[in-house]
């Protein structure tokens, strides 16, 4: 009885194994140490950033990303910066879809956040840089320059916060973007 217990755990593993392998269509996971990133141009309305992003596959083969991305502030010594990202989950129609990424291509993705307290005079601190993850990785890609410089508050006038980021999935739609 053992030996069939061990044995369905055995195919029930290889099953998934085989089905997570199936739906990347045997392309790997994108590597951070083969990705660049890439940002476009800020657009804001009714107190809150748009900030355009993506991973750009600057390997020689391609890879895959599917998910959210993780993003972190980092002060210009490179230290991180209190920095909270939740999920914006179906913005701009955005379904988590597998993206694969030819060498050169880019998976977009959009960090939303509040320009203002509603706290008076109350500041937040502005990034030096950002480390973005990639889905499915533990290691970041670090963007510096204009791209990085945000400056994400949160609260209202009874509480002040900042570093609160929306994350939208990655998409191969540059649309939504401004791409």
């Amino acid at each position: 009885m053992r030996a069939l217990a061990v044995f369905v755990l055995a195919a029930v593993v290889l099953a998934c194994a085989g089905a997570a392998a199936g739906a990347r269509g045997g392309v790997p996971t994108c590597q951070a140490a083969n990705l660049g990133t890439w940002y476009g141009t800020q657009q804001g309305a009714a107190g809150t950033i748009l900030a355009p992003y993506a991973f750009v596959n600057k390997g020689s083969s391609a890879c895959s990303l599917i998910g959210f991305p993780k993003v972190a502030m980092l002060d210009s010594s490179g230290q991180p910066i209190a920095t909270t990202d939740t999920h914006y989950r179906g913005f701009a129609g955005i379904t988590r879809k597998l993206v694969v990424l030819a060498p050169g291509r880019r998976a977009y993705f959009g960090v939303l956040f509040p320009d203002f307290t509603g706290a008076g005079q109350a500041t937040c601190p502005t990034a030096a840089a950002l480390a973005l993850t990639p889905p499915g990785s533990s290691q970041a890609v670090t963007l510096t320059g204009g791209g990085a410089e945000i400056t994400p508050y949160a609260g209202s006038h009874l509480k002040i916060g900042c570093g609160y980021l929306e994350l939208t999935l990655v998409t191969a739609k540059g649309r939504p973007f401004g791409a």
